[in-house]
C-alpha cells in the first residue's frame, strides 16, 4: 500500500499487490486465528458491521485525508471542519480522476481510480503523500490499515498477543494493510527497533468493517490512534 497511485489501468497490478500483502502477513493471520480459538476477548457477533456494503459503487472511487492532528479538510469539494482525530471519512468520487485535496495549510492533488479506496496523508513535516488502500470488504474479516505520518522511518506495528509484527519497516508518508479474522479485540504497539513508541489497547476488529491505525507525532512525542473507518453519506 506504500505510495501506490491506483488508476483503472493499474487494477491488475493492484490485485497482485494485494495478493503479495496477504502472503507477507499470513503467519500473523494464522497466529491471530489461533488466539481467537483460545478465547481471547472478541467483539460480539451482534456488532458485525457493513461499513462498505451499502456505500460501494463499483464505478466510483473513494478518497479520505489523514492529518497529524485536529484540523479541517476539503476533499473533492466536500468540507470537513474541526476533525478532532485528524481523519476525514472516505468521500465517494462519482467521476474518478484527479481530485483536489486541502488539509490544513497543505494542498495537493490525488489521482483516484475507478473502484479504488485511497488515503491522502499529511505528515509531520507538512508533506502530502497518496496511498491506495487494498481493502477486501470481506464478510468474514476486518480490514486493518496502518499509516505512519510521524517524523520517523522504519517503524513496525506489533501485536503483543501474537508475539509478532503485523507490519514492518513502514516509512513516514506510507501505510500498510492486513485483513484479519474477526471479531477479535487486540492491543497494537508501534516499535522502532526494540523501543515501544506508542500503543493502543482493546481495539475491536469487526467483520466487514475497517479499522484505521495512525502513528503520529515528532521529536520523541508520539501516539497511536485507532478509529473506525467511515464513508460520507451522500
Amino acid at each position: 500500500m506504500r505510495k501506490i497511485m491506483l488508476s483503472q489501468a493499474a487494477l491488475p497490478q493492484a490485485a497482485l499487490a494485494q495478493t503479495a500483502s496477504m502472503a507477507r502477513h499470513r503467519p500473523l493471520a494464522i497466529a491471530i486465528l489461533g488466539l481467537a480459538m483460545l478465547g481471547l476477548p472478541a467483539a460480539g457477533f451482534a456488532q458485525d458491521a457493513k461499513l462498505y456494503a451499502d456505500a460501494v459503487n463499483p464505478d466510483a472511487g473513494y478518497l479520505r485525508v489523514i492529518m497529524p492532528g485536529k484540523s479541517s479538510a476539503i476533499v473533492a469539494g466536500d468540507s470537513f471542519s474541526e476533525l478532532d482525530d485528524g481523519v476525514s471519512p472516505y468521500v465517494m468520487i462519482d467521476t474518478p480522476g484527479t481530485i483536489a485535496v486541502s488539509a490544513g495549510a497543505a494542498q495537493g492533488e490525488a489521482e483516484v481510480g475507478k473502484g479504488s479506496w485511497n488515503t491522502y496523508l499529511i505528515t509531520a513535516s507538512g508533506e502530502g503523500h497518496m496511498v491506495t488502500d487494498p481493502l477486501t470488504h470481506s464478510p468474514a474479516q476486518a480490514d486493518v490499515t496502518f499509516y505512519n505520518i510521524s517524523d520517523l522511518d522504519d517503524v513496525d506495528l506489533y501485536v503483543p498477543a501474537a508475539k509478532r509484527a503485523a507490519m514492518t519497516d513502514i516509512d513516514t508518508g506510507t501505510g500498510e494493510w492486513i485483513a484479519l479474522k474477526a471479531p477479535l479485540s487486540l492491543e497494537f504497539q508501534v516499535r522502532h527497533g526494540e523501543d515501544v513508541l506508542a500503543s493502543v489497547a482493546d481495539v475491536a476488529l469487526v467483520r466487514r468493517e475497517g479499522t484505521t491505525l495512525v502513528f503520529r507525532g515528532q521529536s520523541g512525542r508520539y501516539e497511536l490512534v485507532a478509529l473506525k473507518a467511515a464513508t460520507k453519506a451522500n
